[in-house]
């Protein structure tokens, strides 16, 4: 009895463990989506959130985006509550590389997780009575602290969940071994794999393991026996069809993707790896991710005794991830996430294999010593993979170096505008503070001064992974000096290495110098007007007034304070006006949108701002002229514009004319 509780306790704590180790660091890169894959699933995910029960996805099988959108609507309901999002939002359903529901993708990682915690659950709480306390107890440890396991419990992705679920489909199948074959272990087995193979098509192999522990079972009476075979067989099928309906439903859309996956497999895609068995490739990664070294070793030490002593339970646990490898490598391109439902039986059986290796070897050592070399034994085998584990998930918890770096241009060069490297900048309160430019080195730094840009964000993606500076941005570097940098592969942060470089805009460098007015104690230098134009790689603010209707009408405008003001209430209006002087458009936002109020701005700073406007589809053509002015918003009245020591009429100033083709 003292023993059962001890073990309870300990693998209690070690379920506790593996949760905290998998939650650790689930917000991870965020807002920044990195993983290939989440894009993709959560777009199914908001599908069936948004009521559209066919996630019209079918790369993957459907029961992952149902127990998602379970906690998804949840969180969503949960966020109008609390005010985390304004009444009838619904969240945008396209999420590469950036999202604007970070705190949903923090829900979905924490799914995730919760099935990486099952699977040291089952482990630990469901194998003792199949294969032993002290084997399950070790494998649990070792899945607790697996690195690959812990960093892919932090992914909105289908693998770790249906590495668990192939673990829970594995050890039905043994209990049904154990069992002796009773009717509703065999049902167990069945809806498990169906859970499994609803989970990632892959994992309906475990059914060969269902077949082959039937054999092992029933022997010559295999096939007399072979309803049996059948129910579990069917029963899976009917689960399976249960959690991804429309493959009967929209059986088109699983064709179409069915062949655009196979497509991809076959040759056109770049995986980890790629060209048909790289048995060596998947060897030398389960030995140095995968399973890790001292694992890998207590697989290849214990098999042999494992097969001499138990030869039928180890062929039923062995046959999945035989059957799995055996499927991935016949393919032309590899992805080692595949093989996560490889890793909970292999480790499952390495903790076999060093309980019988132990068995074989403590009647050759003195009674007194065998305690010590077991508490010995047991730290050799687990501290590595201990300290990996907790490498791996600190990693995951530290900051990402893009967002590092823009807070800290916002902290540091408020109200400059900046030009990124990155493709989705990040933003405050929903203000972007910087523009993406693919490529910094594709303009001159005439160009980012005439662009109004104070401020170049570069990234290490773009010099091909390198941290070190190549050719192409040496003027970049020659016309201003790196303020700030931060990230990098030693660097301990997430995301790649950030550098900022500063442009020589100054109030000496303006690229314009009127029209000209003060506001209150705020000094306009001057505006650019013209059609913001966007390509795939930039974005640019011409100088072209001839527009079009629904064209984007850039205004950027240029402020300074001569001394600090006081905190008030500054908000700008644009009015485009007929010829008859009707306004027929307008902006009204708090300077800088509130995001760098001017109160903040220090004497002799440039600020930049952009005032873009749309040009409504249904605006005639036409001659417009573009007036702006500052007043504050809790009373409507206007700070005093003047020019010089005239105050200008309606204390608002022309900033120009644009014609409407």
């Amino acid at each position: 009895m003292k023993s059962r509780c001890v073990y309870i306790l300990s693998s209690s704590a070690l379920v506790l463990m593996a949760l905290a180790l998998r939650v650790w660091g689930g917000a991870w890169s965020l807002p920044y989506v990195d993983h290939p894959d989440e894009p993709a699933v959560v777009w199914g995910i908001l599908r069936v959130v948004q009521g559209e029960l066919n996630p019209n996805h079918f790369f993957y099988p459907s029961l992952m985006f149902y127990v998602h959108a379970v906690a998804w609507t949840i969180h969503f309901w949960w966020g109008g509550l609390t005010g985390l999002y304004p009444p009838n939002f619904v969240a945008s359903r396209s999420h590469h590389f950036y999202t604007s529901i970070p705190a949903a993708f923090v829900w979905g990682r924490g799914v995730t997780a919760l099935f990486g915690t099952l699977a040291v659950a089952a482990l630990a709480w469901w194998s003792p009575r199949l294969v032993g306390w002290r084997a399950a107890g070790l494998a649990a440890a070792l899945l607790t602290f697996a690195p690959w396991a812990i960093i892919h419990s932090h992914y909105i992705t289908v693998d770790g969940p249906a590495a668990a679920t192939g673990l829970l489909a594995v050890l039905a199948v043994v209990q049904l071994y154990r069992n002796g074959g009773r009717w509703p272990d065999y049902v167990l087995a069945g809806v498990l794999a169906g859970i499994a193979t609803g989970t990632k098509y892959q994992n309906v192999l475990v059914l060969g393991s269902v077949g082959i522990a039937h054999i092992l079972l029933w022997r010559g009476a295999w096939l007399r026996e072979a309803g049996r075979g059948v129910l579990a067989g069917g029963v899976a099928v009917l689960v399976f069809l249960a959690t991804t309906p429309f493959i009967i439903l929209d059986f088109a859309g699983f064709q179409r993707d069915m062949e655009k996956l196979f497509n991809s497999y076959g040759g056109l895609a770049t995986g980890d790896l790629n060209g048909p068995f790289p048995i060596m490739g998947y060897l030398r990664f389960l030995w140095r991710e995968g399973l890790l070294p001292i694992p890998s070793l207590l697989l290849l030490a214990g098999l042999p005794v494992l097969l001499r002593k138990q030869p039928q339970l180890t062929l039923i646990i062995l046959s999945f991830p035989l059957l799995l490898l055996l499927a991935l490598l016949r393919m032309e391109v590899h992805f080692y996430r595949n093989l996560l439902p490889v890793q909970a039986p292999l480790l499952l059986l390495a903790a076999i294999g060093a309980v019988a290796l132990g068995e074989l070897l403590a009647p050759r050592l003195p009674a007194r010593a065998r305690p010590f070399v077991a508490t010995a034994a047991l730290a050799l085998i687990l501290v590595p993979s201990m300290l990996q584990a907790g490498a791996a998930a600190a990693r995951l918890a530290q900051p990402d170096s893009r967002v590092v770096a823009q807070e800290w241009a916002r902290t540091h060069f408020a109200g400059v505008r900046i030009a990124s490297e990155l493709s989705h900048p990040l933003r405050w309160a929903g203000v972007a503070q910087a523009t993406p430019q693919y490529f910094l080195p594709l303009n001159p730094p005439e160009w980012y001064v005439q662009q109004g840009y104070g401020l170049l964000l570069t990234q290490s993606l773009r010099r091909g992974g390198r941290e070190a500076w190549t050719p192409d941005y040496t003027a970049l570097l020659a016309q201003g000096r790196v303020v700030y940098s931060v990230g990098g592969r030693t660097s301990g942060y997430l995301g790649p290495r950030i550098d900022l470089i500063t442009t020589p805009l100054s109030l000496d460098t303006l690229p314009v110098h009127s029209p000209q007015a003060t506001f209150g104690g705020l000094r306009l230098h001057g505006a650019q007007l013209g059609r913001l134009q966007r390509n795939e790689t930039t974005e640019e603010r011409t100088s072209d007034t001839h527009l079009k209707a629904g064209d984007i009408l850039a205004i950027t405008v240029y402020w300074s304070v001569d001394a600090p003001v006081p905190p008030d209430d500054y908000s700008t209006f644009v009015h485009v006006r007929d010829e008859t002087g009707a306004n027929v458009t307008q902006r009204d936002t708090p300077v800088w949108q509130g995001l760098f109020p001017p109160h903040q701005w220090q004497p002799q700073q440039v600020v930049v701002e952009s005032l873009d406007l749309l040009i409504p589809d249904t605006l005639a053509p036409g001659r417009y002229t573009i007036v702006m002015g500052l007043y504050r918003s809790a009373d409507g009245s206007r700070y005093p514009a003047q020019q010089g020591n005239t105050r200008l009429p309606a204390d608002e100033l022309v900033l120009g004319t644009v014609v409407v083709e």
